[in-house]
Order: structure tokens, then C-alpha cells, then sequence
């Protein structure tokens, strides 16, 4: 498995290492390069911020404050993880068609990733237990001391990982920013690549990248240190009790749906008006057959992504050392990776077997590398859960091994399966830049077709395919947000690996 993950760094090291060595200095310290790298880091971290505030202060009114309409707000505030940013953006340059450049790019961003930080929040949130916020406030802690000294120690882990979801989006993100006009490392990546057919010059590039991502991920494993539970004594669990504001609950829920309106109601207006405006024109067998291949070859890496996780998930959940910590280490670094990076060298790969190349099978591949570690990270949040007497109980009735799993684990890990499973087929429907690269042959899916419209400006021709999409995608993600979901933890889990 770990040899799997390691693909794609093997063969951008390969490619790297064919550069002679004053190319290779050239290339890494041209003024070009430093732009690029300064653009990326600059646009990740003002993203990071501004996420961090929606976000967090999204999670914190959704459970502290009495809000009107139910469970409307969570809703709305994490329906957006339907919208593929490019589709976004391409709904926000239909309505103002000089919107591009960087804070175009911080805008469109932060809109698309704020949703992560809210939901591992909440989770968050719901899992620490309110008699130790009372028992806080009995002994004379002020609230801004509770929040320092019970609260955030709890949600540290989880906050920190989701914001390293955020920086690793935004260094991958390829669609927005190349719409755009906004230079980052993985837009070069892909101009190296198919412009000047500089595979080298893009393995190098694809190589400085990957430094980056390796710095941030160590950063955020030391930043987060270990997990912090405090666990309450008392043996009574006392039910969250959420503030009533009065009226000022309609200035926060404004807020929501502000926020709602920039991310879902732009694009659901663009995409509905100019679909309605455009009926006669529509090819509804092109439509429908990019709507079929998108399913197919999302369920197909989903599937694939399962294969590779389950045994993953079972070792980094029971057994600890070098080993679980270098699979850990592999499958974050390749999720950390473009998807215009994992296509470039599974295009060199599978060029040298003409049999798969350009293939259903390679791209379903593709989709599990870059998304194995959602479908892990849910799988060992599930694991994990699992009380081990329950293993020891099932012993001493004599069911042991895989009896033992199929009987007694798998299905108490079920949930946390079926969230991982939906956690990588959400993010295969929406990924652009490694299907177009690995797609075979007239095989046209729902996000190329989006591609293909809009990178000529057609953007009537794209509505179809974008508001399709659009649709699909909010069924998985729709049952991942239910506010009824009880495995919460697994969900937040997946999400932030």
C-alpha cells in the first residue's frame, strides 16, 4: 500500500533527477518560480485565515445559539462542498465578467473551503461534555478562560487538521485559479506540461510543490501535539443548552445566509437562468452520457479507494510505530499532491502499457491515490470507536480472525465505511485536472465538459453540464451533512484526512 502511495513521488523524482544541474538552479530560481511560489503560499494562507473565521464562527452559532428554521443554517452552510470551485467561479464571471486575479481567487476559495472548517467544528463542538464547560465556570473561569482552558484543548485536533485541508485545497486547486488568471504552482504544472511538453520542468516544479506540502503537514502535526480529551467524573452527561438571543438571531442568521447566497445562490441563479434561456441548444445525449461517465468513473475510484483503505485503516486504527506512521505520512503527502500531478505520472506510467493507457481503470486509480486518505480517515475514526472489549467478548464465545471481523467489527465500522465511500466519490465527481489528463478517448465526464465550455468563454454551453453536477454532487453530500448523522466523529475525520 505504501509502495501504491509512493507512485507518483517515484516517478517525479525520476524525471527530476534527469535535469542537469545548472537547468535544475535556473529553473527553481528564476524570478518566475519565486513569483509563483510567493502567489501560492500568499493565496493558501489568506484562504487559511478567512476560512478559519467563517468557519469557526459558523460552527460556534450553529451550537451555541438558538437559530430559527432548524437545522436550515448547518445546511447552508455546508451544502457549498457540492459546488466544484471552478463551477463557482464560472458563475461568478457570468454575472461580472471582469472578475479575476488574486482576491477574485481569495473570494471563490474561501467560499468553497470554509464548509470544512465548520463541519469538523461542530463535530467538535458536539463531543465535548457540557458539565466540564459548568464546572469551568462554578470555580470563577471567565468565558474567554473556558474557552481557552476546556474548549480549544478538545477541538484543537481536529481544527488544526481541517485547516490543513484548507492550505492542501488551495495549493491543488487548478480550475479557479486558471479561469482565474492567478499563476500558482499547480496551473504552471499543467502549462509545462501541455503547452510546452516540459514533463521534466514540470516534475522539478511538481517536486518544489511537494516540499511545501511535506513542511505544512509536519508543521501541522507539530502544532496540534496530542490529542486532548477531558473526560467529566461525574457520571452524568448534562445536555448542551444553546443560547437564546431574541431578536439578535436574525442579524446571525443573516450572516448564513449571506453566506449562502455568495456560494449557492450565484450559481444555482447563473446556472438555472441561462439553462432555462438556453433549452433549445442543450445536447441532452452529450449531457446525458457526461452525466453517466461521471458516475461510472466516481464510483469506480470510490470503489478502488475502499479496496486500498480498509486494511489501511484497520492497521493505522490498531497498531502504532514506524510502520502505521510512514502510511500515514505516505497517504497525507499523496493526497497533498495536484491532481495535474498524480495524472503527469500516471501518464508516464501507463504510456510504457499501451494496453491500460488512457483507460477507465487508470483514471478510476487516479481518483483513489489522490483521495485514499478521506476513506481512511473515516475507516480508522470508525475503528477506533469500537470499545475492545467487544473483540475480547467475541473471543471467549469462540469467534476469532475474520469471523470475528465480519461478525462483530465490520459491522459496528459500517457507518464510518459508507462515509468514506461517499467522501471519495463526492471528490471524484468534482476533480478536473487529473481526468482530463487520464481520460480515455472521447470519454467526456461532467467537469471536462464544464472545462471545455468555459475555457473558451462559452459559458451558456457549460450551464447543463455545470448545473447537472451541481445536483449529483449535493446527494453524497447532503447525506454526509444530515443533521441527523450520528456517527459524527468518523465524518469529521474523513473529511480532515
Amino acid at each position: 500500500m505504501i509502495a501504491i502511495a509512493a507512485i507518483p513521488l517515484l516517478y517525479l523524482i525520476k524525471r527530476g533527477s534527469e535535469i542537469d544541474r545548472a537547468s535544475l538552479t535556473n529553473l527553481l530560481l528564476r524570478d518566475r518560480t519565486i513569483e509563483i511560489y510567493t502567489t501560492t503560499i500568499l493565496l493558501a494562507s489568506i484562504v487559511l485565515l478567512f476560512s478559519f473565521i467563517v468557519g469557526s464562527t459558523f460552527a460556534w452559532l450553529i451550537h451555541n445559539v438558538t437559530l430559527p428554521f432548524g437545522s436550515l443554517p448547518i445546511i447552508l452552510s455546508v451544502l457549498p462542498l457540492a459546488i466544484p470551485s471552478y463551477v463557482l467561479t464560472y458563475a461568478w464571471i457570468s454575472i461580472y465578467p471582469g472578475f479575476n486575479g488574486f482576491w477574485a481567487a481569495v473570494l471563490v476559495l474561501t467560499l468553497s473551503t470554509s464548509p470544512y472548517v465548520t463541519l469538523v467544528a461542530v463535530a467538535s463542538l458536539r463531543r465535548i461534555d457540557f458539565t466540564q464547560v459548568e464546572a469551568g465556570r462554578s470555580l470563577g473561569l471567565s468565558q474567554l478562560a473556558v474557552l481557552r482552558r476546556v474548549i480549544w484543548p478538545q477541538m484543537r485536533v481536529s481544527l488544526s487538521a481541517g485547516l490543513l485541508l484548507v492550505f492542501l485545497y488551495v495549493l491543488s486547486d487548478f480550475g479557479a485559479v486558471s479561469l482565474l488568471g492567478v499563476n500558482t504552482f499547480t496551473r504552471n504544472i499543467y502549462t509545462m506540461y501541455r503547452a510546452t511538453f516540459d514533463r521534466n520542468g514540470a516534475a522539478v516544479i511538481s517536486l518544489a510543490l511537494i516540499l511545501l506540502a511535506m513542511f505544512i503537514i509536519a508543521l501541522e502535526f507539530r502544532l496540534r501535539g496530542r490529542r486532548t480529551v477531558i473526560k467529566s467524573n461525574a457520571g452524568i452527561v448534562k445536555t448542551h443548552i444553546k443560547i437564546s438571543v431574541g431578536w439578535l438571531r436574525w442579524p446571525l442568521l443573516t450572516l448564513i445566509f449571506t453566506y449562502a447566497l455568495l456560494a449557492l445562490g450565484v450559481p444555482f441563479w447563473v446556472l438555472t437562468t441561462r439553462f432555462i434561456q438556453n433549452t433549445e441548444s442543450i445536447d441532452i445525449s452529450s449531457l446525458i452520457s457526461a452525466t453517466f461517465s461521471t458516475v461510472i468513473a466516481s464510483f469506480a475510484g470510490a470503489t478502488l479507494a475502499m479496496v486500498f483503505a480498509l486494511p489501511l485503516g484497520i492497521l493505522l486504527a490498531r497498531r502504532s510505530g514506524f510502520i502505521p506512521k510512514l502510511a500515514e505520512s505516505s497517504i497525507l503527502l499523496t493526497h497533498a499532491l495536484p491532481g495535474v500531478v498524480i495524472g503527469l505520472a500516471l501518464v508516464a506510467l501507463s504510456s510504457k502499457f499501451p494496453w491500460i493507457y488512457q483507460t477507465l481503470p487508470v483514471l478510476a486509480f487516479a481518483y483513489a491515490l489522490l483521495f485514499l486518505a478521506k476513506a481512511v480517515g473515516s475507516i480508522r475514526a470508525s475503528l477506533q470507536r469500537i470499545a475492545p472489549i467487544l473483540h475480547d467478548v467475541s473471543e471467549t464465545l469462540g469467534i476469532t480472525g475474520l469471523a470475528a471481523f465480519r461478525r462483530v467489527t465490520l459491522p459496528l465500522a459500517a457507518p464510518g465505511i459508507l462515509i468514506g465511500f461517499l467522501l471519495v466519490l463526492l471528490t471524484a465527481m468534482k476533480e478536473l485536472p487529473a481526468t482530463l489528463m487520464l481520460r480515455p478517448t472521447g470519454y467526456e465526464t461532467l467537469a471536462t465538459e464544464i472545462w471545455a465550455a468555459t475555457s473558451i468563454s462559452k459559458f451558456n454551453e457549460a450551464a447543463p453540464y455545470a448545473l447537472v453536477l451541481i445536483i449529483i454532487a449535493a446527494i453524497p453530500t447532503f447525506i454526509l451533512t444530515r443533521p441527523d448523522k450520528s456517527d459524527s466523529q468518523a465524518q469529521s475525520e474523513g473529511l480532515i484526512q
